[in-house]
């Protein structure tokens, strides 16, 4: 292992001063996961906030329209919604043109008179024109509301006249419980997805990452094929230095260029656009077999290649296939359609995987699953790439 070290010593030193490593594996990474970021983060985040802007005029200031109200400001509480208060319908209608909130509840006067004398009344519900998606989601609101309403006079009018009882101020007080809001209760429920995801921000950040992660380590693999260029592979050969030897320093020198890659990344994309990558330890497992995948493949590639510019070539097309059969640029789902299927046959889509698993303050062990699965890629891979290049160096 000492003349192995060496030799990834010397190509480290060599690389560093090239300071083309540097850039791909570093600069170009990080830069693009900044971009991606600004340009889809706000519309692909899963975990961001849903961006509703409501008003709400109440002229009954009743019971039964402050019940309403309330539940909105319950809404707002749990951070789902923006609310403002309007004092009348035209204050409300300038704030819905002037794109201050995408629509506004309306309660005339009456409300809760036409509600306990069961005759016809509605919330209207106004919205701007270019926000449809939230005024649907306003007027779902307030249907929910009105059917808890319908069921309330539903079930007073039948207990009324099974006892023959009119409809009184009476015999509403005699009512158990409170009748304005009896049936049309809410309840606000965390319920945890089945399959985490990331949030836009680490998404990107891990994506870039792990696909410049297969051009950084090639600059490792490919030193065979220069040496052999170079005419520095027969005075290699000539020392004593067994093929091992060579082709060991070379996979160590991917390896760390590798892995001082995605460690810069993971903790720079975390301190600069603050990435939420999960369990340290699960994280480095991930990084750990992600490396080791790409030396594998990278090198399978350079094992068949005759030059390092062919090489280059052939290891960038593969790169950039199973970086986006991976879903590097575009998160893909994980149900039964071909092309989620497909994505499982890259180290990238399970690196990406195994990322989401750690999500939301999950236990390292979560990742385990992920790991195993990558490593199958680099177990595989280099095993193949290490027989065909002890028999590239017999020649």
């Amino acid at each position: 292992m000492g003349a192995a070290n060496r030799i990834a010593v010397k190509d480290l030193r060599l690389r560093v001063r090239d300071r083309s490593a540097f850039i791909i594996g570093i600069v170009a990474p990080l830069a693009l996961a900044f971009i991606f970021n600004l340009t889809f983060g706000s519309a692909f985040d899963p975990t961001g906030g849903l961006g509703l802007r409501f008003g709400v005029v109440d002229l009954d200031n009743t019971h039964v329209s402050g019940e309403f109200v309330a539940i909105l400001e319950q809404i707002e509480e749990e951070e789902l919604i923006l609310l403002e208060r309007y004092e009348d319908a035209a204050t409300a209608g300038q704030a819905v043109d002037g794109g201050d909130v995408d629509a506004y509840f309306f309660i005339a006067e009456g409300f809760e008179q036409s509600v306990f004398a069961s005759t016809e009344t509605a919330i209207e519900v106004v919205g701007n024109v270019d926000a449809p998606t939230s005024t649907q989601v306003a007027e779902s609101i307030a249907q929910q509301y009105a059917t808890g309403l319908e069921a309330t006079q539903l079930a007073i009018a039948a207990t009324a006249a099974a006892s023959g009882t009119e409809l009184t101020p009476e015999f509403f007080a005699s009512l158990s419980g409170d009748p304005s809001t009896a049936a049309f209760s809410y309840m606000l429920d965390d319920v945890t997805a089945a399959t985490r995801q990331l949030d836009a921000t680490t998404y990107y950040s891990a994506a870039m990452a792990v696909f410049f992660l297969f051009f950084t380590v090639q600059f490792g693999v490919l030193g065979l094929l220069e040496e052999e260029r170079d005419g520095t592979m027969n005075r290699l050969m000539a020392a004593p230095i067994g093929r091992t030897s060579i082709i060991t320093g070379k996979a160590i020198l991917s390896f760390l260029l590798g892995l001082i890659s995605m460690g810069v990344l993971v903790v720079g994309t975390q301190l600069l656009v603050g990435a939420s990558w999960g369990a340290p330890l699960g994280v480095a497992l991930l990084v750990v077999a992600g490396v080791l995948s790409a030396v594998g493949i990278m090198g399978l590639v350079a094992s068949g290649a005759k030059t390092p510019e062919g090489a280059g070539n052939l290891g960038a097309i593969i790169a950039v296939i199973l970086g986006m059969l991976g879903g590097v640029f575009f998160q893909l789902g994980s149900g039964d359609d071909l092309l989620s299927k497909l994505s499982l046959l890259t180290p990238h889509a399970w690196f990406m995987r195994g990322l989401a698993d750690l999500a939301d303050g999950a236990s390292w062990t979560a990742a385990l699953p992920a790991v195993g699965a990558i490593m199958v890629f680099a177990v595989v891979t280099g095993s193949i790439a290490w027989v065909l290049l002890r028999r590239r160096l017999v020649k």
